[in-house]
């Protein structure tokens, strides 16, 4: 019979599936699977022996131990002046115009004296307070920045190198429950890293 006369046929039901199969299997080996994502770099930071390695820390700390001594000067200064009136109001007969007014300026001193303490208190609260504060957030920026130049994607606070304070059944497990990490690999540990990164800045800054 001539070729050219010979009837089209359908290829086989088993042919074009394995076709299709090889076609598929060849598709999934020269392109990487979607769900083939690159694991997520992960490093540690002891936060605690950051704050207390800071330069800038501890630069913040001096201009509170200043302004503390400022402060606690002022207030030894209106409780001296509360002693020495106390002293003066011994030497006035009782009843008299002078114990008086010396009582009446006793007490203006007293109440002076309070708001002074109080004023001095809730000073160094703020100023600690924002200290911490400040430095906190410039880890936190350095931290970015040192993900970025290593590559990482994640850096958690490793609170598993924090010695837990020794107290009752109750503190003790509330301060259990409170910890994240129970192991970290000192290899993935970046604390010293961060720690030079953030002071040699502080240098260059001065």
């Amino acid at each position: 019979m001539n070729p050219g006369n010979m009837p089209f046929r359908f290829p086989r039901l088993e042919t074009v599936l394995a076709i299709a199969f090889a076609t598929v299997a060849a598709v999934a080996v020269l392109r990487p699977s979607a769900s083939a994502v690159e694991p997520s770099k992960v490093a540690t930071v002891d936060l605690e022996k950051v704050f207390t390695s800071l330069k800038r820390y501890e630069a913040g700390l001096a201009k509170l131990k200043s302004l503390g001594e400022t402060l606690e000067a002022q207030a030894k200064s209106a409780e001296s002046k509360v002693r020495e009136l106390q002293g003066e109001l011994e030497n006035f007969k009782d009843g008299s115009k002078e114990q008086a007014d010396a009582l009446g300026k006793l007490q203006n001193a007293a109440g002076e004296l309070r708001a002074v303490q109080q004023f001095v208190g809730a000073k160094l609260e703020v100023e600690k307070s924002r200290t911490l504060r400040d430095t906190y957030l410039a880890i936190k920026d350095a931290v970015r920045r040192l993900a970025e130049r290593e590559g990482l994607d994640y850096i958690l606070l490793d609170d598993s190198v924090v010695e837990m304070d020794p107290a009752n059944a109750s503190n003790t497990m509330s301060q259990i429950s409170a910890r994240r990490f129970l192991y970290a690999s000192p290899k993935r540990d970046v604390t010293n890293q961060l720690i030079g990164l953030m002071n040699e800045e502080w240098k260059d800054a001065k």
